[in-house]
């Protein structure tokens, strides 16, 4: 009888480790996944940052390919790198502008391109 318990409990410890080794190289797969998976696209705006020093110009615009600028309401300071190309999410924002050339956006999501 005393054998029979022995044989089961040594079964189930075997099975548990087993199993919790199997599940900690799945998660490190998945993290390794995440960070070689290429970034998606998909409802993006590509652009690129522009600085200006020029007076009654905004400092921090993007440049989107078709030639229009944005004057994004708040921004990161990370992605205030002159020429820098980002991704860009943003809802256009019915207020006055404060530059001539650019027109107002709340930027939703931003990302820097590779």
């Amino acid at each position: 009888m005393k054998t029979k318990l022995f044989i089961t409990g040594i079964t189930l410890v075997t099975g548990l480790v087993l199993a919790s080794c199997g599940q900690k190289a799945t998660t490190e797969e998945k993290a390794k996944e995440e960070t070689t998976m290429s970034f998606d696209t998909t409802g993006y705006t590509s652009g690129t940052i522009v600085q200006s020093k020029a007076e009654g110009d905004c400092e921090w615009t993007i440049k989107l390919k078709d030639g229009r600028f944005l004057d994004p309401m708040t921004i990161d300071k990370n992605f205030m790198k002159d020429g820098a190309t980002v991704w860009i999410k943003f809802l256009p924002q019915r207020r006055m502008q404060r530059c001539d050339k650019a027109n107002p956006v709340d930027l939703t999501e931003i990302k820097m391109a590779e």
